[in-house]
């Protein structure tokens, strides 16, 4: 099986790294429910949103997608429910397969699993764009030369009548090479300290207090203390976020702390947040303003999450993931 090698990272297919992929907007609005979250690779997910929203304002069009970035064990199913070993193919369809002639008895077409473009994050289905061999669907012909200038081709949905099959391309894509010069600058988030009972960081101590205080699980003295009282409260919120109670804050835990913060947002997490982004003095207020709204996009470009200053689980996750 082939590898392939982005941002760092090398992987092969069906297995693309979460720090490398981020997500396709509209949050939550994917699949054929219209409820799940899509993600590709992060220039192809930059594209995309570029792309729709582009569509958006010219066509009055809302695109969304029915398939993804596909793990290896999605690939297979896809593949075992569409294609038999031995089976005659109405369509003319055979792939080998691990050693066997595999025909098409239903369905789509599917790629043999580990060499489909869904597994390295670069291909979408798009909802609402035809059936079989229906490339003149109306919202097609609108949608489709926009996406086609930011990298998105159709030459593999073509070649098995799939309209709504697209592939994206970094070297057809005209929109990033157009933006290129005006690409928005990412900042790598501070590491926060580790304290535990004892520990001497009065400042991070203090802010640890005032967050407990806020969720309800410390009622003790304010200061730079960290004590009995505090390790018990630790080891409370930590059950309840599910993380280690150890009593011992680290990043895994500040990073835990701070999801949910965001943009407007007001009190000790927000606080957090912004000794994060790596404010300092009279601009860690608790309140959410400006520069937060930078700062934390600025961090989430770098981690290749969507840059929109609220900070979430997959936010969380590549904070964790960064160390």
């Amino acid at each position: 099986m082939s590898r392939m090698r982005f941002a760092g990272k090398s992987y092969s297919n069906g297995s693309v790294p979460s720090a490398v992929l981020a997500e396709v907007l509209p949050s939550g609005r994917h699949g054929v429910s219209r409820t799940s979250r899509a993600y590709l690779r992060r220039d192809a997910a930059a594209s995309w949103n570029r792309a729709v929203a582009e569509v958006r304002s010219g066509t009055g069009l809302d695109l969304t997608v029915r398939g993804w970035n596909r793990s290896l064990a999605e690939q297979r199913r896809f593949f075992l429910e569409r294609y038999r070993p031995g089976a005659h193919s109405p369509f003319g369809d055979y792939r080998r397969y691990g050693g066997s002639t595999y025909g098409r008895v239903r369905g789509a077409a599917a790629a043999v699993p580990g060499y489909s473009n869904h597994g390295w994050a670069l291909a979408v289905d798009v909802n609402d764009f035809g059936g079989v061999g229906e490339f003149g669907n109306a919202r097609r012909v609108r949608a489709f030369p926009i996406l086609q200038r930011h990298g998105w081709t159709d030459t593999e949905g073509r070649r098995v009548r799939e309209p709504w099959h697209l592939v994206y391309s970094p070297t057809s894509d005209v929109g990033a090479r157009r933006r290129a010069p005006t690409a928005r600058r990412t900042r790598a988030p501070r590491r926060p300290p580790t304290i535990r009972p004892g520990c001497p960081r009065s400042s991070w101590t203090r802010l640890w207090k005032e967050f407990l205080t806020a969720e309800g699980d410390f009622g003790g003295r304010p200061g730079p203390v960290f004590g009995e009282a505090l390790a018990d409260a630790t080891r409370r919120w930590q059950r309840r976020a599910g993380l280690h109670d150890d009593a011992v804050v680290g990043p895994r835990t500040w990073y835990r702390a701070v999801q949910g913060a965001r943009y407007q947002g007001t009190g000790a997490r927000v606080k957090i947040a912004q000794r994060i982004a790596g404010l300092r003095g009279q601009d860690v207020d608790g309140r959410a303003g400006p520069v937060f709204l930078r700062r934390w996009k600025q961090i989430q470009r770098w981690l290749g999450v969507v840059p929109d200053a609220s900070i979430g689980h997959r936010t969380v996750a590549a904070l964790v993931l960064k160390g």
